[in-house]
């Protein structure tokens, strides 16, 4: 297999991982997630456990979407993942940043690779229309 598809394949399913990782605390209620969503109150009026579990969906969809697209290759789908993966990251470092009284520094860099990920995902899928 040529190393550039291995790296492609390899990134896709470690940001599917990584999302994974974070979306089944949130759905399971994990007592840090749920103090987690807790200290967002402050900026989310939303019940901390529906945004949790909301959360936790967006998650749980982005990381089978990744693996979706990794499995067929279809670049509409891996836009759709991209996007909203992106999108969940500059929530996360919002959420980091201006809810909690201490950003998670190892979320904050997680969160920045990812984003970082899918700024080059979407510009390559957007570029090759092909």
């Amino acid at each position: 297999m040529h190393k550039v598809k291995i790296l492609k394949i390899t990134s896709n399913l470690i940001a599917a991982l990584l999302m994974l990782l974070f979306a089944i605390p949130k759905l399971l209620g994990v007592e840090k997630s749920v103090k987690g969503f807790e200290q967002f109150k402050s900026l989310v009026p939303l019940d901390p456990n529906m945004f949790r579990i909301f959360t936790g969906i967006v998650e749980l969809l982005i990381a089978l979407l990744l693996i979706f697209y990794t499995i067929n290759n279809k670049k509409n789908i891996g836009k759709i993942a991209y996007f909203l993966l992106l999108s969940t990251m500059i929530g996360g470092l919002t959420m980091e940043f201006f809810a909690r009284q201490k950003p998670d520094y190892l979320l904050v860099i997680i969160a920045i690779i990812l984003s970082t990920l899918s700024i080059f995902k979407l510009k390559t899928l957007v570029k090759n229309k092909s």
